[in-house]
């Protein structure tokens, strides 16, 4: 349905991709979880980095009444990724889970 791809410019290449797009499977995970209805929508951000060759993708599953939120949801990790881009910050948080080289 709709996917956004930012490149961070660093040099490990680490690329964010923002997708929502439909689902048959998985449960809603609105109100902190406990919804459990059946999904029909989620966002998935995928962190891919070349260098070392690593790979993570965290999945946000909503049910037809909170389908509504994956826009909002969707928006909100483009532009979490994308202060991502300042190298101060991308530093910092880097630095804050431990990594400096």
């Amino acid at each position: 349905m709709t996917t956004n791809i930012i490149p961070l410019g660093d040099r490990r290449s680490t690329t964010y991709t923002v997708q929502t797009v439909e689902v048959r499977e998985g449960t809603c995970t609105a109100d902190h979880g406990n919804c459990g209805k059946p999904g029909v929508i989620a966002v998935r951000v995928t962190i891919d980095q070349q260098s070392p060759n690593e790979c993570s993708t965290l999945r946000m599953t909503m049910c037809a009444a909170h389908r509504g939120d994956a826009a909002r949801l969707h928006e909100q990790q483009v532009v979490s990724a994308r202060e991502m881009q300042d190298p101060v910050r991308h530093a910092a948080f880097l630095a804050a889970a431990g990594i400096t080289d």
